[in-house]
């Protein structure tokens, strides 16, 4: 892939990476933390789509899609972009591609951010992790993350980019926000997956104002469809002729 350095001598001791997945749990805490904090792009990394143009009055635009990299003026970055690719090879050459870009910055500790999907609905999700050495567990249990149990999968580039930075020797640590349903929007697990990533990170404070209107538009959007799925399943049980709704 291309990657384009938009701000040069920058040194960060952590990178925080996320890329929309299930809930967009990761994606929304990432955009959100880059939003709130006012950071800017300082790296970028083009992508090889899309692959076609748009015409408008025969005139053809072109727009190449890309990953970036936000820096605040701290001692952490953030990387995010629009969508996760689903092809393995690109996968693997995105996620190599950051961690060259990662040690150029001094990066010693990545944070991915992502969902668990319990099939649980909870006020107060609850927020796992996983580390790619056993020496974080008590450090990161101390944010207020539990441990997971038993054996599973992190799918994608959450779990990637650890397996493949534990191999640079670069410390890792997935940060997983409990969710009910993974089609729709989860704002309230993006929420608790920051307040364990701002503890780990040292950010003083950060508001959630805005955060908490999301999950209060989500949940009214949620208690609809509920509403909806309700009332159709009460019609399916009458004696309706099968084709007539």
């Amino acid at each position: 892939m291309e990657i384009n350095i938009l701000k040069s001598g920058v040194t960060v001791k952590s990178l925080v990476a996320a890329l929309p997945g299930m809930g967009n749990v990761g994606g929304i805490a990432a955009a959100y933390l880059i939003e709130e904090l006012k950071m800017e792009p300082i790296l970028e990394i083009l992508d090889y789509m899309p692959p076609y143009v748009i015409h408008r009055n025969s005139i053809i635009g072109f727009e190449r899609f890309s990953f970036k990299v936000y820096w605040g003026g701290g001692d952490f970055a953030v990387f995010t972009g629009f969508y996760q690719p689903q092809d393995p090879h690109i996968l693997y050459e995105l996620c190599n591609d950051l961690l060259d870009l990662a040690v150029s910055l001094g990066v010693k500790r990545i944070y991915t951010l992502g969902a668990a999907h319990t099939g649980i609905s909870s006020p107060e999700p609850r927020v796992f992790y996983a580390v790619t050495d056993a020496r974080l567990s008590e450090e990161i249990e101390s944010y207020g993350a539990q441990q997971m149990r038993g054996e599973g999968y992190i799918t994608g580039f959450n779990g990637l980019l650890l397996g493949l930075a534990a191999r640079r020797n670069i410390e890792g640590v997935c940060f997983l926000g409990e969710i009910d349903r993974p089609d729709v929007a989860q704002p309230r697990a993006s929420r608790e997956v920051l307040k364990r990533l701002s503890a780990a990170l040292g950010i003083a404070h950060l508001d959630y104002t805005r955060l908490d209107e999301q999950v209060r538009k989500v949940e009214a959007y949620i208690s609809s469809l509920k509403r909806f799925e309700e009332l159709r399943q009460q019609r399916v049980g009458t004696d309706v002729p099968p084709g007539v709704m």
